[in-house]
C-alpha cells in the first residue's frame, strides 16, 4: 500500500524555512504519527489539484495550502494536515512581520538620510525662497513626482501666496488665495492631512488652485507646516512619475520635510523682522547724525542709494554684500557723532586740530557699528572709507587693493555727494563738473574702476 501524502505549499521564504532544521523536523513527525510522507514545494506540482487541501491564512488572506492524499490513512492524515496548517499560518504571520520590520528599518533609515540631506540646504539660510526651493526640489525627489508646491501665509495671515514650486503652470505659480472661506484655511488650520489618489474625484480641491489643475487627474498629497504652534503654510506634491498612488508613507516623508522646513521658514521671518528693526534703528540713528549739520541733510540716504547702485554696475549681486554696500553707505559717517557740532558746521578753514579731530570719525564708527553682531564687514567699511587709492588717505594708509571695495565705493559717492551739496564754505557745483573732478581724482584718491563705472552710470543717467 502506498503511504498517505501531505505537501506543504507556502511562501517561498517560510517554504524555505520549512525545508531544513528543527521546524522540517517537526513538520515530518507530525506527518510520520499520520502514517504520511511530507514534501515541502513553493509550488503545487506533485499531488492532484483535486487532492483535499486545507488554508494557510495570513491576516484573513489564503497564502498557501496544506494539500494530502489520504491512501487510507483516514482522519488522522487530515488531522495531521490541520495541525501543520495552522503550526505554518504561525511562521508564515513570523515570517512577514520580520520582513515588514525590516523593510520598515530600511524605509526609516531612507527617511533619515533624505533629511539629514535637506538639512544642511536650509539651516543657515536666510531667504525664505532658497528654503522653499529646497523643499519642493526635495518633494519631488523624494516622492517621485513632477509637481510639488510650497504655500505660506503673508505676513498678515490675509492670504496664501506660492512660495515656491516646481512643475506647475505660470497662472498657478503667480495666483494669491485668500485665507477666508478657502479650501486651504481648513488644510491649515484645522492641521489637515490629505492624500487624493484621483484629483477630478475632489471638485473642491479645484479652489484651491483656482482652476489651475482643472485638465489634471493625478494624484495629490499634502501636509501643513507649522512651527512653534504657528501655522506656516501648505507643502503638495502631485503627479508621480511612476503614476503609482500616493501612501501613508509618502504622506510620512512629506510630514518630515514639513516640519523641518516650517522651522527654517518661521527662523528666517524672525531674522527679517529683526534686521528690518535693527535697518530702522541704524536709519534713525543716521538721520540723527544727519540732523547735526544742516549742509549735510540725507546726505547719508543718498550715499547709501548711489553706493548699492554702483556696486550692481561693477557686477556685485551677492544679497548679503550689496547690504553691507547698503548699510555702510547709510553709517559711513556715524562717527561724527563724536564731534563737536562746533567743528562740523565751522564756515572758516579747520585749524590742524579741529582736522585731526574730523577724521577720527571713521574710527568712531567703525568702534560703534562694531558692536553689532553680524555687522563686521559694514564696521570695516565704515573705518576705510577716507583712504585714498594711492596710500595716502586715513586711519591706516592702506593702497589699491587692500581697501575693501564697499570703501573705495564710498569714497567715490562720498566725494560727488560733497562736490554736489552746499557747504558752509562753498555752494554746490552742477554734476557734470563734479563728474569732471571725479575723474581726474582717478588713481590718487579713487578707485579707477569705480569712478568709471560710476560716471558711466551717472552719464547713461542724463543727470
Amino acid at each position: 500500500m502506498h503511504r498517505a501524502k501531505l505537501q506543504l505549499i507556502a511562501p517561498e521564504r517560510a517554504a524555505d524555512f520549512a525545508s531544513g532544521g528543527l521546524l522540517r523536523e517537526a513538520l515530518e513527525n507530525i506527518a510520520g504519527l499520520a502514517g504520511a510522507e511530507l514534501s515541502v514545494e513553493p509550488s503545487g506540482n506533485g499531488l492532484d489539484a483535486d487532492d483535499p487541501s486545507l488554508p494557510i491564512h495570513y491576516r484573513g488572506e489564503p497564502v498557501g495550502r496544506v494539500m494530502y492524499h489520504p491512501n487510507g490513512g483516514g482522519p488522522a492524515v487530515e488531522a495531521a494536515a490541520r495541525t501543520i496548517s495552522t503550526l505554518m499560518e504561525h511562521v508564515v504571520g513570523r515570517e512577514v512581520a520580520v520582513a515588514d520590520l525590516a523593510e520598515e528599518m530600511i524605509t526609516s533609515y531612507e527617511e533619515l538620510n533624505m533629511l539629514y540631506s535637506l538639512l544642511p540646504s536650509i539651516a543657515t539660510r536666510t531667504d525664505e525662497t532658497e528654503i522653499g526651493s529646497a523643499l519642493v526640489e526635495q518633494a519631488i525627489r523624494a516622492l517621485n513626482c513632477r509637481r510639488a508646491s510650497l504655500l505660506v501665509l503673508d505676513e498678515a495671515r490675509q492670504n496664501f501666496r506660492v512660495l515656491a514650486s516646481a512643475g506647475l503652470p505660470n497662472e498657478a505659480r503667480a495666483v494669491t488665495i485668500p485665507v477666508k472661506g478657502s479650501i486651504a484655511e481648513h488644510a491649515l488650520f484645522e492641521n489637515d492631512l490629505l492624500i487624493v489618489n484621483n484629483i477630478k474625484d475632489r471638485p473642491d480641491l479645484q479652489a484651491l488652485s483656482k482652476g489651475a489643475y482643472k485638465s489634471f487627474s493625478f494624484a495629490v498629497v499634502r501636509v501643513p507646516l507649522y512651527a512653534q504652534g504657528q501655522a506656516v503654510g501648505i507643502l503638495t506634491a502631485t503627479d508621480r512619475t511612476d503614476d503609482r498612488d500616493f501612501s501613508a508613507h509618502d504622506q510620512k516623508l512629506l510630514e518630515g520635510l514639513s516640519a523641518m522646513g516650517a522651522s527654517s521658514l518661521l527662523n528666517c521671518r524672525l531674522h527679517a523682522t529683526v534686521s528690518r528693526q535693527m535697518l530702522n534703528t541704524i536709519k534713525a540713528l543716521a538721520t540723527a547724525v544727519d540732523a547735526k549739520d544742516h549742509y549735510t541733510h540725507d546726505h547719508a540716504g543718498r550715499v547709501s542709494q548711489l553706493c548699492v547702485a554702483t556696486a550692481k554696475v561693477l557686477g556685485i549681486t551677492d544679497k548679503a554684500k550689496l547690504r553691507e554696500v547698503e548699510l555702510a553707505g547709510l553709517l559711513h559717517d556715524v562717527g561724527k557723532i563724536g564731534v563737536a557740532d562746533a567743528i562740523l558746521s565751522k564756515r572758516d578753514k579747520l585749524t590742524p586740530a579741529e582736522f585731526e579731530r574730523i577724521k577720527t570719525h571713521s574710527e568712531i564708527g567703525a568702534t560703534i557699528i562694531g558692536h553689532v553682531e553680524g555687522l563686521e564687514g559694514v564696521a570695516q567699511a565704515i573705518r576705510h572709507h577716507h583712504e585714498r587709492y594711492d596710500g595716502l588717505g586715513y586711519p591706516d594708509g592702506l593702497q589699491g587693493p587692500h581697501i575693501p571695495i564697499a570703501s573705495k565705493i564710498i569714497a567715490v559717492i562720498d566725494t560727488f555727494d560733497a562736490l554736489t551739496s552746499d557747504r558752509p564754505y562753498r555752494k554746490a557745483i552742477p554734476t557734470p563738473n563734479a563728474l569732471i573732478e571725479l575723474r581726474r581724482s582717478k588713481a590718487t584718491q579713487l578707485d579707477p574702476e569705480i569712478v568709471d563705472a560710476f560716471v558711466a552710470m551717472m552719464q547713461a543717467n542724463k543727470v
